[in-house]
């Protein structure tokens, strides 16, 4: 079975628009948790942990984004 080439970039921009949004949604999140903490009923060092955890993998996404040509090296 021969692979078809031509889908490799829609493909590729896809994943990174994923995790664009993913990255987005996390930020959103972490505001979100930080801001309704008492409208929620989270302590106030739990919700900055949960913030600071959403936070981190919105870089950790942006920064797949960034090093995505470096990560998966095409031959």
């Amino acid at each position: 079975m021969s692979q078809d080439d031509s889908r490799q970039p829609a493909a590729e921009q896809q994943v990174k628009t994923i995790l664009a949004a993913l990255a987005f949604g996390s930020l959103l999140a972490a505001a979100a948790i930080y801001q309704l903490r008492g409208t929620l009923g989270i302590p106030d060092d739990t919700a900055q942990m949960v913030s600071l955890v959403l936070m981190l993998v919105a870089v950790v996404d942006g920064l797949t984004i960034y090093f995505w040509d470096r990560i998966f090296k095409r031959p």
